[in-house]
């Protein structure tokens, strides 16, 4: 279960990250669940050690202390996904955040946001914003750090990113 959660957490951060004051707002609001997770804490989980067969997860482990905050929030009250919404539309307006992936199926909408920092090997914030119609519900996750993709290569199960077309 540790190792799936670590896996999980690694995964799903190349995909979100960014500067967190323009979302603290709903930190402590009635209505808004709200998880905030500190660099600190992911140094400290970066720190663990497992057993000396265990390389793959000692290598996520590693990864994890790259990763300066993640927040969630997630709210099913109509005046508070009105006010994430147009948080996430002001923020995506003034961020030079990239849509990395955009899936509409049924009732439900995902998006996903990036900063490369320049290199398209390197994530430096990023947004994942769901919109469940059928539940009335959204999710807002957004992270910082320094993800390398090509670090994340290196892990048991992740390809990392493929190099220009052609290249080998």
């Amino acid at each position: 279960m540790k190792k799936f959660i670590i896996t999980l957490l690694v995964a799903a951060l190349p995909a979100v990250t960014f500067a967190q004051s323009a979302f603290d707002k709903f930190n402590d609001v009635e209505g808004i669940e709200a998880v905030s997770i500190s660099g600190d804490m992911f140094k400290m989980i970066g720190g663990l050690e497992t057993s000396e067969d265990d390389d793959s997860t000692q290598q996520m482990l590693n990864q994890v202390k790259n990763i300066q905050s993640l927040k969630v929030f997630t709210t099913s009250e109509k005046k508070y996904r009105k006010e994430i919404t147009t948080a996430v539309a002001d923020y995506l307006k003034a961020k030079p955040l990239e849509e990395l992936m955009s899936i509409n199926e049924k009732n439900n909408k995902i998006k996903i946001y990036v900063n490369q920092g320049g290199d398209a090997n390197l994530i430096t914030e990023g947004l994942v914003f769901i919109q469940d119609i059928d539940d009335k519900n959204v999710v807002l996750v957004s992270f910082t750090g320094n993800i390398n993709l090509n670090d994340l290569k290196n892990l048991k199960g992740f390809k990392g990113p493929k190099g220009p077309k052609g290249s080998k």
